[in-house]
């Protein structure tokens, strides 16, 4: 089965807290759709970019998949405590909604570890090698690079051409909940200690792995394999 796509238009942030912001006053999906309609047609005017807009945000903050692992109740909370993290919070919620979301972020933290540039052109063809080409993927590659602009994670530092910029992201408690959204996207089981402290999938956020926290989790469990600590997802929960 094909891949979903579904990422066709350039998100900005206050468009996410706006969404958080109409999910927190436990409105219903019409009435959220509706007043997001509203607050998008004052920057957009074509209806079709509006539909395109809303439904990137409410796959993102308002529904959610039966068969995946719920986060929006724990993300709601986090976001209404510790609002200067909204973007770690927003980025997490759109790494489980779109999977393509979830690949480009994976390929770009992997190109930032051996290069201090990207390229648009670079992006895209290893995209374009993981998904196959289509002209429907073209297109969102150009939206998902603009959103991560617009989020303030991707710096131009020429035209294509571009540089990472970290976000300092030191509460444990929404580092514990990065990892564990983390690990849910990627599926890989076990992971080491270190492998934890620069997941490619969290490129853009410096932050610190307190290993008391993560004992005291219980959505994680920790063992010793060959005397490395490795850390994987509680599956009693």
């Amino acid at each position: 089965m094909a891949k979903r796509v579904g990422f066709t238009r350039t998100i900005k942030p206050n468009w996410l807290n706006k969404t958080v912001e109409l999910v927190s006053e436990g409105l219903s999906e019409a009435d959220i759709r509706d007043q997001l309609d509203e607050y998008l047609s004052f920057e957009l005017k074509d209806k079709t970019n509006i539909g395109k807009a809303r439904n990137i945000l409410m796959n993102t903050w308002v529904y959610e998949s039966e068969d995946s692992v719920s986060i929006k109740e724990p993300a709601l909370m986090l976001i209404k405590k510790y609002p200067e993290y909204s973007l770690a919070l927003h980025w997490c919620m759109m790494l489980m909604a779109y999977p393509v979301f979830t690949d480009i972020c994976k390929l770009i933290g992997k190109m930032a570890e051996f290069q201090d540039e990207l390229t648009l052109k670079q992006i895209k063809q290893k995209l374009f090698d993981e998904w196959g080409e289509s002209s429907t993927l073209f297109y969102s590659i150009d939206k998902l690079v603009a959103t991560l602009k617009n989020l303030e994670v991707m710096v131009p530092t020429k035209p294509g051409v571009y540089h990472i910029n970290k976000h300092k992201t030191d509460r444990p408690e929404i580092v514990n909940f990065m990892l564990y959204v983390m690990m849910l996207v990627d599926n890989s089981g076990y992971y080491s200690y270190v492998e934890l402290k620069s997941s490619v999938y969290l490129f853009p956020f410096d932050y610190k792995v307190e290993k008391e926290y993560l004992l005291g989790d219980g959505r994680f469990v920790m063992n010793n394999f060959g005397g490395e600590l490795s850390i994987a997802l509680n599956d009693c929960l």
